[in-house]
């Protein structure tokens, strides 16, 4: 039966059609229904082809910095300049985002791994930070995930379920289902796998993924990851000690300039298979409110054969406007880690972000690696200003 445009506009979960015309899915990102040769877009996505985020006005401020215990002597540039100068650096320790765990169905809270990192740094971690919260966005409590906090961190927040490693930077999380019992997975330094989010975690060797800043799913008693350069899916049959990972698929096409990285792959309410990514052009300094941000491939079989719509179009964008009033142009939002509700809709997104440069970027920073003609992009603001992580409602 052919359903009218006109209908599946009452219809819930869907946002009005767009101008973009369609002769399938494929053509509104897997994102809509197409009919009548135009898309009608899942909520919360719209704009041309179904392929970018819609963010709901009047953020929460909580959302602004999920982990705060960082902000000490942290302004917004260019008022205060960087924290990382050639005399030194302000005293925040930054956060570089991690993955939201839901298990408010268990035990009513939103569970957060987040890495910690030296004053100063985004080069180094000192320690995997802990957060629970009643509402995902915040506010969150804190403390150590492996006992290990710097002595910089309140005595109080050192504790925790005791790992005793520093995980390392890029964590990702997985729910799920094993026989009749729900598990857990953390891919960090290794992959961890629980029976309760804030564990004991047993460490599995020798059952790495291949490259890192893995981005894993479980889907239909299997295994697939993808991972930085998001050039291949790769899969095993079980996390066991000694997995091994074997290819799956190839990922293409890509960007028609810059480059992807820090994937978070899903599979949608109707099969679909997503891939959501950081993206960035070390040739971009200024205007960093028009930068190269974001990027969105899709799949319609199971993984196989990857799509992107041309021109490019990306996901999820700069300015995110706040419940006091304020907006803030980010320079950049890294590691993406998206949240859906029971309908499958997606309903948040949180991210790495450059919490002091916008618009105007950081072309003088002396502190910025990999300049063009001494210039420091708008990417890379980030290893000299005070770095954080925020989470972006949706508009569903």
């Amino acid at each position: 039966m052919l359903i009218s445009a006109a209908l599946l506009l009452l219809l819930p979960g869907l946002a009005s059609a767009t101008a973009t015309s369609c002769t399938s899915a494929l053509d509104c990102s897997l994102n809509c229904v197409c009919t009548g040769g135009a898309c009608v877009c899942d909520k919360p996505w719209g704009g041309t082809g179904c392929g970018v985020l819609q963010y709901k006005m009047n953020q929460p401020v909580t959302a602004k910095n999920l982990y705060t215990l960082n902000e000490t002597g942290a302004q917004a540039a260019p008022a205060s300049g960087p924290c990382v100068t050639p005399a030194g650096s302000c005293p925040a320790l930054d956060t570089w985002n991690g993955p939201i765990v839901d298990t408010t169905a268990i035990d009513g809270k939103f569970h957060m791994f987040n890495p910690l990192y030296r004053k100063g740094s985004l080069l180094a971690t000192v320690d995997m930070m802990y957060g629970t919260a009643r509402n995902i966005t915040g506010p969150y409590t804190w403390e150590s995930f492996t006992g290990n906090a710097p002595d910089s961190e309140p005595p109080s927040f050192v504790g925790g379920p005791q790992l005793g490693e520093n995980m390392g930077s890029n964590p990702a999380f997985v729910t799920y289902v094993e026989g009749s019992k729900t598990k857990f997975a953390l891919f960090a330094s290794g992959v961890h796998v629980a029976e309760h989010v804030a564990g004991p975690y047993t460490k599995l060797e020798g059952c790495n993924t291949p490259g890192g800043n893995p981005a894993p799913i479980y889907h239909k008693g299997a295994w697939y990851a993808t991972y930085q350069q998001t050039d291949q899916i790769v899969t095993t049959p079980a996390l066991v000690p000694g997995c091994k990972w074997t290819h799956f698929s190839a990922i293409e096409p890509k960007l028609s300039s810059g480059t992807q990285e820090d994937p978070f792959m899903y599979v949608d309410k109707r099969g679909n298979w997503h891939i959501i990514n950081h993206a960035y052009d070390t040739g971009q300094f200024v205007n960093c409110g028009n930068s190269t941000l974001s990027a969105h491939s899709f799949s319609s079989d199971e993984g196989k054969t990857w799509h992107m719509l041309k021109p490019d179009v990306e996901p999820y964008t700069h300015e995110v406007h706040y419940e006091d009033g304020t907006s803030h142009i980010y320079n950049t939002l890294e590691r993406p880690n998206a949240h859906f509700n029971a309908a499958g809709e997606m309903t948040h997104i949180n991210l790495a972000a450059d919490l002091m440069a916008q618009d105007a970027g950081c072309v003088t920073y002396a502190h910025c690696p990999a300049k063009r003609g001494g210039k420091c992009a708008c990417t890379n603001c980030k290893y000299a200003d005070h770095a954080g992580s925020i989470i972006i409602a949706l508009d569903v």
